[in-house]
Formats: C-alpha cells, sequence, structure tokens
C-alpha cells in the first residue's frame, strides 16, 4: 500500500486496427467475459444527434457537476465535516443540477473495499456515521433517487494518489487492465440495476503515453475503451446506462477520433457512448489567452467540436475555473457550446477544495459562487427533472 499524504489542496490540479488484434492481445492479459448480471430487454439512456433520450425515449437535458473524495485517500464525499450530505443533494438540485459526477479509485475498490473514513471527514453528516465508504456512496444513490437526480460513476484514478497516465500502471505493477476491468465489475455488480445510474465515465484523463489510433495496443486509449465497453457490456447483458469515453492530453484532444471512431458491432451499444472532454481556462494552462475568442473557439472545434459536425455526441466532462481569472474564459466556452447546441455538461466541481480551479461552492462549503450558478444555468437553463 500507498501511505497517505493530505491531498485536500492539491490532488486535484490539472496541471500536471486492427481491433481483433487489439482484443486478443487483451485477454492475454487475463481478462475474460463474464456474462449473465443483468437484464434482457431493458430499455437504455442513449443518444442520437447529440441528444440524450431517457429510457422512456424521452429527451433528457442534463446538468451534472462532480462530486469527489471517493477517489483520494479520504475514500468519502467531501465536505461532510462542514453539512451533511443531504444539504449539498439539495444545493445541488436547488441549482438545477440533475447529475452527479462520482469519483473514485481503483485502489478504494479493490484493496479499500470494507474501510470506515476517519471520523472527522463525516463529523457534520450523523446519518453517515458508523457506516463503510461503500455504504456512505449507498447513501448517494438513494438521496438521488429520492430526488429524481441521477449519478454518473467515474473512474477518475487507478492510484489514490494521482491520475495515472493509462488504464493500467507498469510503473509499479499494481494495476494491471485486468484490475481495471474488474474493478468496474466489482463496482458494477453492486450498482448496475439503481435506477439513477445514468452512465459510466470509463476513466479519467489519459495522458501522458495514451495514445489515439497508432495501433500500439499498449497505448492506444481508443482500442482499449472498445474492448473494455464490450466486456462491459457482456458481463450485463443490457442497455442500461451511457458510457463515456474521454480524450487524451488529460481528456481534452479528441482530435484523432475524426480519423479513428470508436467502432462497435452493434448499434445499441455505440448509441450510448459517448465522448467526453475536458477543458480549462488560464488557472490550468497559463498560457490560455482567455480574449482571443476566435483562437478559443478553433481550439475546441479542433480537439471535440468536430464531433457535432460528424454527428457524434459529446459532453464537456469537466470545465470551471477560478472566477476572477477565468471569468471571461468560461463565458466564451458557454457561447461555443451553445453554437453548437451542446447544453449538456458536467462541471467541475462542487466542493471548493480542487486545487487549481477551486469550486461551485466557496471556501465556507455553504456560500455559493454566483458567478459559477450563472455560468451553468445559462448553459443548461432547463434541466430535466
Amino acid at each position: 500500500m500507498i501511505g497517505c499524504v493530505d491531498l485536500n489542496r492539491v490532488s486535484h490540479c490539472k496541471k500536471k486496427e486492427d481491433r481483433m488484434k487489439c482484443v486478443s492481445i487483451f485477454r492475454f492479459l487475463g481478462l475474460a467475459t463474464i456474462m449473465g448480471l443483468g437484464g434482457v430487454g431493458v430499455q437504455a439512456w442513449k443518444t442520437k444527434d447529440g441528444v440524450i433520450y431517457d429510457k422512456s425515449n424521452q429527451v433528457y437535458n442534463l446538468s451534472g457537476i462532480s462530486w469527489f473524495g471517493f477517489e483520494t485517500q479520504d475514500f468519502v464525499t467531501n465536505g461532510l465535516w462542514t453539512h451533511p450530505m443531504s444539504f449539498y443533494m439539495d444545493v445541488m438540485k436547488d441549482n438545477g443540477f440533475n447529475t452527479i459526477r462520482v469519483p473514485f479509485s481503483a485502489e478504494w475498490i479493490l484493496y479499500n473495499f470494507d474501510l470506515y473514513p476517519d471520523g472527522s471527514m463525516i463529523s457534520a453528516d450523523p446519518q453517515n456515521q458508523h457506516k463503510k465508504s461503500i455504504e456512505i456512496l449507498d447513501t448517494l444513490f438513494d438521496m438521488a433517487e429520492e430526488r429524481q437526480m441521477h449519478i454518473m460513476l467515474d473512474l477518475h484514478r487507478l492510484h489514490k494518489e494521482y491520475i495515472s497516465e493509462l488504464w493500467y500502471s507498469p510503473t509499479d505493477n499494481m494495476f494491471s487492465a485486468g484490475d481495471f476491468i474488474n474493478t468496474w465489475f466489482v463496482i458494477l455488480d453492486r450498482y448496475h440495476d439503481r435506477s439513477s445510474l445514468i452512465a459510466i465515465d470509463l476513466l479519467n484523463e489519459p495522458h501522458g503515453r495514451a495514445t489515439w489510433g497508432t495501433g500500439d495496443t499498449s497505448t492506444d486509449w481508443n482500442s482499449f475503451a472498445e474492448y473494455a465497453i464490450s466486456e462491459i457490456v457482456a458481463r450485463y447483458n443490457t442497455d442500461h446506462w451511457l458510457m463515456l469515453v474521454e480524450g487524451i492530453g488529460w481528456g481534452k484532444d479528441l482530435s484523432q477520433a475524426r480519423y479513428h471512431p470508436l467502432q462497435f458491432d452493434s448499434p445499441t451499444i455505440a448509441q450510448r457512448v459517448v465522448y467526453s472532454a475536458h477543458t480549462y481556462g488560464r488557472s490550468v494552462v497559463s498560457s490560455t489567452d482567455i480574449y482571443n475568442i476566435p483562437q478559443l473557439y478553433q481550439d475546441w472545434t479542433n480537439s471535440f467540436g468536430f464531433l457535432v459536425d460528424d454527428g457524434h455526441t459529446f459532453f464537456i466532462g469537466e470545465y470551471g475555473g477560478i472566477t476572477d481569472l477565468d471569468g471571461p474564459w468560461m463565458q466564451t466556452l458557454v457561447q461555443y457550446l451553445i453554437s453548437k447546441k451542446q447544453r449538456n455538461h458536467f462541471f467541475w466541481s462542487l466542493g471548493p477544495n480542487s486545487g487549481d480551479v477551486h469550486g461551485f461552492l466557496l471556501d465556507d462549503w455553504t456560500t455559493i459562487d454566483s458567478f459559477k450558478q450563472q455560468i451553468t444555468k445559462s448553459l443548461q437553463p432547463y434541466p430535466t427533472f
């Protein structure tokens, strides 16, 4: 095990074709399809032309926000030392967020599944005291269902301390490709049939050695994502939820999907897959010219905006910033997304302790950043409840 460190302020800093051949190599790593846990003929969440449709085939306007903590050494959503979970759930719903992105780590699920969080982390939440971390996540699902809200599970990290470049960790051999698949099996065995589960975010922010479409099965994220999704669908044998695949380059770069789009034999799988892009302004990328709007538009179009023109669906899976530094950038991004008719989004993050971009709530974990409130509401003014 790796020693714990205090990451409350810095742990989320952003700075820092042959498909059969791919499948055979991944299977060589010890992955196996396991069938039969899901139901047959279940209605699906799906997308078409950039629009989300729920299980009743009604348009679903998604307004999402990330609430982190389970992926860190805390092993629980942050902020429960100030208010109970119900407080934050009501804040999110009252501000139009109908979907919560819940980051978690493989290290939690595979090595600390029966862990109880430190009592100081949940001191303001009597309902969740004396519960294991996974039982607190159960409560989050319960509260979402009570409020007609939804949850997207996000495999944010392999290790609890940092975001890995790839879906396995060759430097320390702590996590294999098989462990990646097994992590999803363990958590989805528990939650695959929960009515509030709308989506899974397959892997957060591949970067570094991660590639897309090069033909290198040890680094091509798109090839492994195709395989992983096929394995997950086979195990649960159902059309339940959407599946998000992020770009490389810390999630932003989907440019090679123009030439190497994700491919699936089943159209029912394909319509459930969503490209997810992360993008940030000067607080993360200091060289960003927040006032050069033509350049920003060109950058976004090259990275992910072209997907709309090519008939694919994408979400902005993370964006945000420090209001005083990134305010104009956030306004420009919203204008760009509206021009592309892509209003579904996930804001980063609820809590203020994301080291470089802060949060929707200010440092007191109570007061709302009014600028960010306006930004998220202008992007998705009519969320579905």
